[in-house]
């Protein structure tokens, strides 16, 4: 387990000269599958003097910690934060029984809006989203297989409540400290269904509870009183919605009590006298239930396993000669660890990857004395454990405070984990202390205990990431920077053995995977150049594509741009290099497409010529020994260079039929047909692919720049943050500020620039719609991993532009989450 980076709070000298003033709380966090954090904080993080107000949640991205953005200030203890499988919306449960549901506005991590809001007055202890019914694993009698359909099988689970055609309904279910459950069903339409119902049959005291998602869709809830001679009880809650009303049923499950009071002598003292915790080892497992139990000065950990056993009958009922005798779901005590400290808090994973019984899975608990403890399910075997330093920095922005006394930096006292989550795929771990200060951890691969990563972990990992659409930011953290060059080759080498229809829809997650694990190296720019031209080719190339209809679906076996890639890949035109003679081809009718839509895509368009132009003036670059420029690789991917001739025969159609969407070109000579001579050079590109081109053709490149002006392009879009270069520059654990930009985090890639290139204006180019910014645009959404910038709203759009624009909506074309950045003028 090691130290990756800690948030510490700021305090000023004022707080120093009173620490009372520094209010310590009970602070809640969740983490998204997006690697996003949600956390509570008794004090606004801005004030330095941390004097409590009221009950602040707050947001932020695990890249970059630091930027906390709060999300609303409450007057109750905030009890419960779960995020929704979206991450987009955020539940926020309260000791006074409000459950409140907030979404993003517009997909802007920093941008929150109340959804809806109900009040049931109790305290809720608990809470759940409803289960979708999707769930991929990998399976393990396959898990050689080369084909990803195979090896990652989709498991049989329901949703937790079902709508007309079982599609899944949007909802929550909570459990308060009387025992009520309470349910609230998100309809489509805005409006609320609730529901209410005890967990029993009477209403009892409960000090500490979980849920579970079963495969038949129900919720598994096991509760405790907090009292360690009481029974641990479990109960089944199905939900139903039956004319526009929750269906509420609860039975009681077979319960037990803890090993460590049944084996106290009668009359010895209690070493243990209350339970702090339980918690089932994976949400969407009952199989196994962690609980611990605390005294003053020691702790118990307690794994339970649900076991069928065999019924036993008296003699008197004679059925020794049953074939089938009944068998009962009784739970039964496993393995216990001991520590002489009071556990304060304990995470388990939300998924497994694996689809096995049981699965391979940590159990994280932080005890009393700043130690975290990492115990692996089969046995509660000690994997490592690591102490937690919780000391805050006390000092102002002129200067740092040193100690009369010592002549040493003063360090205020430590305060006590409070809260800890895993990351979705289990790579890192994210604790809260009672400050709201955040730390984070790597963890050692679940399959490999005490090990470090192994490329082969890694890459099941990242493939999991790939078919699931899980964040793959942690795994990134867990990776050396001398295995992520072999670790992309057998990325790729395993992507390329799919069908292609897999290949098709999983293709720009996959360079996005790429290109994330090249930008954290310090020469990795050109080949992360490479994936993000390859994202944005193939998404213009399936937008301008889809716009293709045929004229006669009766009587065509294949559509305009299936007929166009079969003539430029058959063998008898391999000789055309004029796209003219292309076009005698084609049925210019079939490719026919309304004018102002063809104007509105002029920004794309723009983007193909002036990406062909830039790859193939970087041709002589790289041929003469020079670094390769990001994106220079297309030149010899052969499917890529076909696309290109595609998309320009294409733009050529096009603009029969509307001038208005051709490039603009600032060329050397007015008889020059830019399209036609970009045609020609990709075409002899193409069929030089595999062999060294002619000193022939790299002179006919060296002259582009003399004839149109090579445009620059910002393919190479750099690493910002926690995953980036500067993570392997700097010792560990990174120190960080709420509010405050590291400057050690700092870390620019020079890039080299072709000769005739124009040059830098500095203005910011949107890296969507790929237009002008400007300098310094005074608000536009940010990416969190690249702090690439898109404009917020488009003007006047088609329905091409804002599809196009629903295409990045949620995320950049990195994978990074999109935040308000606005420049305070």
């Amino acid at each position: 387990m090691d130290h990756i980076y800690s948030v510490l709070r700021r305090i000023t000298p004022v707080a120093s000269t009173n620490t009372d003033w520094i209010t310590e709380g009970k602070a809640v966090i969740s983490v998204s599958n997006r690697n996003t954090i949600a956390f509570t904080s008794t004090t606004d993080l801005s004030d330095g003097t941390a004097k409590i107000s009221k009950i602040h949640v707050y947001v932020a991205d695990l890249n970059m910690p630091w930027e906390a953005y709060k999300v609303l200030s409450h007057n109750e203890d905030i009890s419960c934060l779960e995020w929704d499988i979206s991450a987009t919306k955020l539940l926020i449960a309260d000791s006074a029984g409000c459950i409140q549901v907030w979404g993003m506005k517009d997909y802007l991590l920093n941008e929150w809006a109340l959804i809806s809001s109900t009040v049931y007055d109790e305290y809720i202890l608990a809470s759940a989203w409803f289960h979708n019914g999707k769930k991929i694993a990998l399976n393990m009698d396959k898990k050689d297989s080369p084909v990803y359909l195979e090896k990652y099988s989709f498991i049989r689970f329901n949703p937790s409540v079902k709508q007309f055609g079982s599609k899944p309904i949007e909802g929550l279910v909570a459990i308060t400290t009387s025992g009520m459950v309470f349910v609230t069903v998100l309809q489509s339409d805005g409006s609320l269904v609730t529901g209410t119902e005890p967990l029993g049959q009477f209403r009892s005291k409960i000090k500490a509870v979980d849920l579970c998602y079963a495969k038949s869709g129900d919720f598994l809830v096991v509760t405790t009183d907090g009292l360690v001679q009481s029974s641990v009880h479990c109960y089944r809650v199905g939900l139903k919605v039956i004319n526009d009303e929750i269906s509420i049923i609860t039975q009681p499950f077979s319960s037990f009590y803890l090993n460590c009071h049944a084996t106290c002598a009668p009359g010895e003292k209690q070493q243990y006298t209350k339970v702090t915790h339980l918690k089932f080892i994976l949400r969407e497992a009952a199989d196994a239930v962690v609980i611990t139990a605390s005294g003053p000065f020691s702790s118990t950990v307690e794994l339970w396993e649900l076991r069928e056993k065999p019924v036993n009958f008296n003699k008197l009922f004679n059925v020794t000669s049953m074939e089938n005798p009944p068998k009962t779901v009784v739970w039964q005590h496993h393995t216990s660890a001991n520590c002489n400290a009071p556990v304060v808090a304990m995470a388990t994973p939300r998924l497994s990857i694996y689809d096995a019984n049981p699965p391979p899975s940590y159990i994280l608990v932080a005890y009393k004395d700043n130690s975290i403890k990492c115990f692996y399910r089969e046995s509660l075997q000690l994997a490592c454990q690591i102490s937690v330093n919780t000391g805050t920095h006390r000092r102002d922005d002129e200067r740092t405070m040193y100690s009369h006394q010592q002549g040493m930096k003063q360090f205020l006292h430590g305060s006590a984990i409070s809260d800890m989550q895993l990351s979705w795929t289990g790579c890192t771990l994210v604790a809260i202390d009672s400050l709201s200060q955040l730390f984070l951890y790597r963890l050692c691969p679940v399959t490999d205990i005490g090990g470090p990563m192994t490329t082969s972990y890694a890459l099941t990992v990242l493939e999991y990431c790939l078919m699931t659409g899980t964040d793959w930011w942690d795994v990134v953290l867990s990776l050396r920077p001398g295995w992520i060059e072999s670790l992309c080759e057998k990325f790729t080498e395993s992507f390329n053995r799919q069908p292609a229809s897999s290949q098709q829809v999983l293709t720009t997650r996959y360079l996005s995977i790429k290109g994330s694990l090249y930008r954290c190296l310090s020469n990795g720019l050109p080949k992360a150049g490479d994936c993000h031209a390859l994202v944005m080719l193939n998404a213009i190339a399936t937008a301008m594509k889809g716009l293709l209809r045929p004229r006669d679906l009766s009587s065509q076996d294949k559509g305009p741009a299936e007929t166009l890639t079969a003539i430029l890949n058959s063998k008898s035109t391999e000789a055309i290099y004029q796209m003219d003679k292309v076009l005698l081809h084609l049925e210019s009718k079939e490719f026919t497409v309304e004018p102002p839509i063809l104007q509105s895509l002029q920004h794309l368009t723009q983007w193909v010529a002036d990406c062909a132009i830039y790859l193939l003036a970087t041709l002589p670059h790289q041929s003469q020994g020079h670094p390769r420029l990001p994106g220079g690789g297309l030149v010899s991917d052969a499917k890529a260079l076909n696309t290109f001739r595609e998309l320009l025969v294409i733009i050529r159609i096009w603009s029969f039929l509307n001038e208005s969407c051709l490039p603009v070109f600032t060329k050397m000579a007015d008889n020059l047909d830019v399209l036609s001579l970009l045609f020609k050079l990709l075409t002899k590109t193409l069929l030089a692919h595999g062999s060294e081109p002619d000193d022939t053709f790299l002179d006919e490149c060296s002259l582009l720049p003399n004839q149109v002006i090579v445009p620059i392009m910002e393919l190479g879009t750099q690493a910002f943050g926690v995953a980036s270069p500067a993570l392997f520059m700097n010792s560990l654990p990174l120190q960080f500020e709420y509010h405050s930009q590291p400057e050690f985090l700092r870390h620019h890639i020079k890039v080299h620039q072709i000769e005739g290139t124009l040059p830098s204006s500095g203005h910011k180019t949107d890296i969507v719609r790929h237009v002008s910014l400007g300098k310094n645009p005074s608000m536009v959404r940010q990416c969190t991993r690249c702090y690439s910038s898109s404009m917020l709203r488009a003007g006047a759009r088609s329905a091409a532009t804002r599809a196009w624009d629903q295409r990045w909506l949620r995320h950049c074309p990195c994978g990074g989450q999109w935040r308000l950045h606005i420049v305070q003028k």
